[in-house]
């Protein structure tokens, strides 16, 4: 008898163990149809080792010089990379825009990870440069960084090995221990195992030098709550931190994309 409570008792938190990334990550994937019929001006960027996995989408400037800055465009879970192109396209003046997707995300080969989104990340930008033509050397120093949810963890941390102009973050929270504390309670949460930490990847950045931070949350976000957002923006000194009325998680972006180009127009 005892040694069935105990399966009924350990089992569970096995199986969390094992299957977490797949509670972490809800990978969506493209239809064919969605990457025949890209928007004008997208380019898709292909593995150069796998021309069926695609790195993510490159929005040119419309003035056809290279990019005066290029911001890195990191989705939520749940999200492939195109979501941002309708809330992007008319801000492509100068600016470029790469949408990163994540590894095993829309038509990316690969599992998520923190540490295959940083490299995936970096193999992306290292594509594009070649692409255009440039050194990776000259495309860095352009680069701004924008995420929102997961995809601000993964702009925290790419900004805080390198050095970018600007971050701009939606629905940050502030660690994912917190976010698995808040939905499975503890003990359970000390099994987590991815992670993102973005408190202490704001502290690395300040120790660098950080660029200008704004953050916005929606005021109606019942999924990662506004108090994160705050928390974060209280680590950041100079930090501009926005409640977007009305907003909620899954809409934020698209509520908010009036003032996400007006943040974009800035110099």
């Amino acid at each position: 008898m005892g040694f069935v409570v105990l399966v009924f008792v350990v089992a569970p938190h096995v199986a969390l163990w094992f299957l977490q990334d797949r509670f972490i990550y809800v990978a969506p994937h493209y239809t064919p149809a969605e990457l025949r019929q890209l928007p004008p001006g997208l380019v898709a960027l292909h593995d150069p080792e796998d021309a069926a996995s695609i790195l993510g989408f490159y929005r040119a400037p419309s003035s056809g010089q290279p990019p005066r800055r290029l911001w890195l465009l990191f989705g939520g879970n749940g999200n492939t990379a195109l979501r941002w192109d309708p809330l992007i396209a008319e801000s492509a003046t100068d600016q470029g825009f790469l949408l990163v997707e994540y590894p095993g995300y829309g038509a990316r080969a690969g599992r998520p990870s923190p540490e295959t989104l940083r490299q995936g990340t970096e193999v992306t930008i290292a594509v594009l440069a070649r692409q255009l033509e440039l050194e990776q050397s000259e495309l860095t120093p352009r680069i701004a960084v924008i995420g929102y949810s997961l995809g601000a963890a993964a702009a925290l941390d790419y900004a805080s090995l390198h050095r970018v102009q600007r971050i701009i973050l939606f629905a940050p929270f502030t660690t994912m221990l917190d976010m698995a504390r808040r939905f499975v309670g503890s003990p359970v949460c000390h099994l987590l195992s991815h992670r993102y930490d973005n408190l202490a990847t704001l502290r690395t950045i300040e120790a660098h030098g950080a660029p200008p931070l704004t953050i916005l949350h929606g005021d109606q976000d019942d999924f990662i709550p506004p108090a994160m957002g705050r928390a974060l923006a209280a680590r950041a000194p100079g930090c501009d931190f926005e409640l977007v009325p009305g907003a909620h998680h899954g809409d934020l972006i698209e509520v908010a994309q009036v003032r996400l180009r007006e943040l974009l127009s800035e110099p």
